[in-house]
């Protein structure tokens, strides 16, 4: 993700600049490098050229590694850079300070690095995660994790939050202030969990399940109970919620809950309607309940979501 290097670097510059007509030599001595596998250019995401500075054997001695977004295949990807890999690993062992971005994260993970450790990183992949590493404790919902060697940011443009966060390691908490004012972004990022977009898995080859999708896709507007979905599944709702639960990640009702939220933010991304009005037109009978479920969903109560993400 061509933005998420040259963003980065960006963000050190203005630190930098900052500093120096401060007169603080916090900064100072930082030498800010982007290295390729050999040093010649790349192209990011969208075709535009990457050009760096140096190869990654002579970024050997880097005290601080960022790695962007991979923004491609995620496993082609990994099987394509395993020389990355293999270098990452190198530089786990000495005292470097290790740092990933949304699907960065999967090079770190694919090192070995992030065993044991609790990370982030984009909520999209996450069920891929944790199936290729389940050694790893996954905190999605967070924008921001620092785990002392290692830190993880989340979804694509929480590489200005990392960036922040290193010159706040690197050079202390009032540069770091500055430079996320200069870049008018939240010193603390949220939660995650308001930008989460629920896609529902359709590939698992189940076909009964993905039939009982369909029906509560088109139904979640109606009262519904676990008895109206075994008798659309025509199985028992043991048998029903082992096949959905493998197929999906999520239990029937987990399901019917998250098609009903996500139903009910593309309405309060429209014209106001009342929260109550919208709880009932996503098949709540009762809007309190309407709200607890919204919540813990999104993070966020249904009128501050409004607020962020209403058409204006």
């Amino acid at each position: 993700m061509t933005s998420a290097v040259y963003g980065q670097a960006d963000a050190f510059a203005i630190a930098a600049y900052i500093a120096g007509r401060r007169g603080d030599a916090s900064w100072s001595g930082h030498e800010v490098r982007i290295a390729t596998l050999d040093g010649a250019p790349v192209a990011g995401y969208g075709g535009h050229p990457i050009r760096p500075d140096c190869s990654l054997a002579q970024a050997s001695d880097s005290d601080v590694v960022l790695i962007p977004p991979i923004f491609n295949d995620i496993e082609e990807t990994l099987a394509a850079e395993m020389p990355l890999v293999s270098w990452l690993k190198k530089s786990s062992q000495s005292r470097a300070l290790l740092a990933s971005t949304c699907t960065g994260a999967f090079l770190l993970a694919e090192a070995g690095i992030l065993n044991g450790r609790r990370v982030t990183t984009n909520p999209a992949f996450s069920t891929l995660f944790a199936q290729r590493y389940p050694a790893v404790h996954l905190a999605v919902h967070e924008r921001l994790i620092d785990d002392n060697r290692v830190i993880c940011a989340g979804a694509t443009t929480a590489y200005l939050n990392l960036a922040v966060h290193v010159i706040d390691r690197l050079a202390g908490h009032d540069l770091a202030v500055a430079t996320a004012k200069a870049l008018s972004i939240d010193r603390h990022g949220e939660s995650q969990r308001p930008y989460f977009l629920f896609i529902a898995p359709k590939d698992h080859g189940d076909e009964k399940v993905l039939e009982l999708q369909g029906w509560i896709e088109s139904n979640h507007t109606q009262p519904i109970e676990i008895n109206d979905m075994v008798k659309v599944a025509g199985m028992s709702v043991r048998n029903l919620s082992r096949r959905f639960l493998a197929a999906t990640n999520l239990s029937p009702r987990q399901y019917l809950r998250r098609v009903r939220i996500e139903a009910a933010k593309r309405l309060l991304e429209g014209p106001t309607a009342s929260v109550e009005r919208i709880a009932e037109a996503v098949g709540y009978q009762d809007a309190r309940a309407f709200i607890r479920a919204f919540s813990a969903v999104a993070g966020i109560s249904p009128g501050v979501y409004r607020q962020k993400f209403r058409t204006s």
